[in-house]
């Protein structure tokens, strides 16, 4: 699909709203885990005294410590995702740090890309790499996602760009409006860099009626209720058959 509509509807920046309770409940419960393994890690110890089994079991307990440093030092960046009138911006807005923008200016085509793209194959994904922009399911099972890729110009080379459209910090993780972030960008687009060509399934993924750019929350709904219904179902499925084996 290639940009050239002349009846665009306005565009609005758009900013990331997080989930509140699941981000602080997340971000709460790693703190939590942190300092009870650490607690654990000074007075197993004094409690049970050295040996053998103690300095195993203290070493497995200072390497899930290191773990847990990474991984926060990892989920430590943005919180909040801004798209407007210039491009991306990922801020941080505990320390209000800009950690990354993306000027419309620094999309590029993807024929100026050169590298691989993890989780994207040359085979089975060749009508997604005719487009400059696109979206996909990638990982397996319940670490599958749907993820945006686009080409941005990075110290004058053309890198492919991942976007989950969710936040990079413990307590800012999901956003509650990824859809109107998507449809703020598929505009942004529109507006800005109608040379681009976007994948139909960037919009039909995330229910965007490519001619007026709204979003179908009732078929989304009706998706999520299908949803709910299978898990539901096979949840009941595998329970009577776990009590027809066992009993």
């Amino acid at each position: 699909m290639i940009n050239e509509k002349s009846n665009l509807p306005p565009f609005e920046s758009v900013e990331s709203k997080s989930s509140k309770i699941y981000n602080y409940g997340y971000g709460i419960l790693i703190g939590f885990t942190f300092i009870f393994i650490v607690l654990i890690l000074f007075a197993l110890p004094f409690l049970v005294g050295f040996d053998k089994n103690v300095l195993i079991i203290s070493f497995l307990l200072f390497l899930t410590i290191v773990l847990i440093v990474l991984y926060l030092k990892k989920t430590m960046k943005h919180t909040t995702t801004i798209i407007d009138n210039l491009g991306i911006h990922y801020i941080n807005r505990f320390n209000n740090k800009v950690i990354q923008v993306i000027l419309w200016d620094n999309f590029q085509k993807v024929e100026d890309f050169k590298g691989e793209i993890v989780g994207v194959s040359s085979s089975s994904d060749a009508d997604l790499l005719k487009c400059d922009v696109f979206s996909k399911m990638i990982g397996r099972g319940k670490y599958s996602h749907q993820a945006f890729f686009w080409f941005i110009l990075d110290n004058n080379k053309v890198e492919a760009h991942k976007e989950t459209f969710s936040g990079n910090h413990i307590f800012s993780m999901i956003y509650s409006n990824k859809l109107e972030l998507v449809r703020g960008l598929l505009l942004g687009l529109a507006h800005f860099r109608p040379d681009l060509k976007i994948h139909s399934k960037a919009f039909s993924l995330y229910y965007i009626n490519p001619d007026n750019f709204e979003v179908d929350y009732e078929k989304r709904r009706e998706d999520l209720n299908s949803a709910t219904f299978i898990m539901i179902l096979v949840v009941i499925v595998v329970v009577f058959v776990m009590l027809f084996v066992f009993f």
